[in-house]
C-alpha cells in the first residue's frame, strides 16, 4: 500500500523524531490517545462484551463488507466510506469511543491507524482479528468464516455462502465469455480478482506509479485492456501509450452506493462488460 501521509499518526506510532510546535501538539495528542483509550477499553470484559451490546468495529468498508458476509449486523466503520484511499484515514476521538464499546475489532494490518488501535484494544482484553482482504471469493469466504466463528453467526454465514457461490459463478462466466482470448495489464491491487475471473494477465504494475521503463515494457506486451485500481490509479499512461481500453475497478465499497461484496462484484463486472 502507499505510504501514509507524513501528517498522519504514523510518525507517532513508529517513534520517529518530531520537531517544532507541531511536535508538541502531536505528542500531546498521542498522550491523550493513550490516556483516554485505556479507560474506554476497560469497559469490556476479556471476551469483548460490554453493557451496550455487541459492536463490531472495522477499519474500512472493505473489511466491513467481509464482516457482513459473516452475518455481522452492528458494524461501525472507522474510515469514512467516501474516502478514495481509506488507509490514509486518521483516528478521531469518536473512533475511540466506538472502539471502547466493541466486542470485536477487525482490521487488515496495513491500515496504520487501525493496527495501533487494535494493539491497544487487545491489551485491554477486547477481541481483535486481523484478516486477509482480497476480492478473490475463496479468500472472502475463508475470512468471513473466521469472523462468523467469533460472532457465533455461523448459520447466517453458511446461508450467505450458498447464495454467494451461485452469484459469483454467474459473474465469472459472463466475464470469461467477454474476455476470451484477451490479455490484460493489471494494477497489482486488482490481481486477485482478475486472476479469479480467468482473464489472461500479461503484465502487472503498481501500486506505485510505473517507471518510464516499465511503461514501455507493458506497452510492448500489446494488452487488450489496462485494468487499474480506482483507489490508487497509476495505469492511465500505459493505456494511452498502448492505445488500449482503460478500466478502474474498486476494492473498497463506497463508490456509487456500493456497500457489500456483491455490490463491488456487480460494479466491477459492469465496468468490464461495458468498456469501450
Amino acid at each position: 500500500m502507499e505510504k501514509i501521509r507524513k501528517r498522519s499518526l504514523k510518525n507517532l506510532y513508529l517513534g520517529k523524531p518530531l520537531t517544532g510546535a507541531a511536535s508538541i501538539a502531536k505528542i500531546l495528542a498521542f498522550t491523550v490517545f493513550l490516556g483516554v483509550s485505556i479507560p474506554l477499553f476497560a469497559a469490556g470484559d476479556k471476551e469483548g462484551k460490554t453493557a451496550d451490546g455487541n459492536v463490531t468495529v472495522v477499519s474500512t468498508s472493505w473489511v466491513a463488507a467481509i464482516a457482513y458476509c459473516a452475518g455481522a449486523e452492528n458494524v461501525h466503520i472507522l474510515a469514512p466510506v467516501d474516502l478514495r484511499h481509506p488507509p490514509e484515514y486518521e483516528l478521531k476521538p469518536s473512533d475511540l469511543t466506538a472502539a471502547g464499546r466493541a466486542s470485536l475489532i477487525i482490521y487488515a494490518g496495513w491500515e496504520m491507524f487501525a493496527k495501533k488501535l487494535a494493539e491497544t484494544a487487545g491489551s485491554a482484553g477486547v477481541t481483535t482479528l486481523r484478516i486477509k482482504v482480497s476480492n478473490d471469493p475463496n479468500d472472502i469466504k475463508a475470512e468471513a468464516k473466521k469472523i462468523a466463528e467469533i460472532l457465533g453467526t455461523t448459520e447466517k454465514y453458511e446461508t450467505w455462502v450458498r447464495g454467494f457461490d451461485t452469484f459469483t459463478a454467474g459473474i465469472r462466466d459472463d466475464i470469461r465469455r467477454a474476455y476470451h482470448g484477451k490479455r490484460a495489464v493489471v494494477n497489482s491491487m486488482q490481481t486477485p480478482f482478475i486472476s479469479w475471473l480467468g482473464i489472461d494477465i500479461a503484465g502487472e504494475y503498481g501500486p506505485a506509479e510505473p517507471s518510464p521503463a516499465l511503461v514501455l515494457e507493458l506497452v510492448n506486451l500489446k494488452p487488450d485492456i489496462v485494468i487499474d485500481n480506482y483507489h490508487n490509479p497509476s495505469g492511465r499512461p500505459v493505456a494511452e501509450a498502448a492505445k488500449a481500453p482503460y478500466a478502474e475497478l474498486i476494492n473498497f465499497p463506497g463508490r456509487d452506493g456500493t456497500r457489500t461484496v456483491e455490490d463491488v462484484f456487480r460494479y466491477n463486472a459492469g465496468i468490464l462488460l461495458n468498456i469501450e
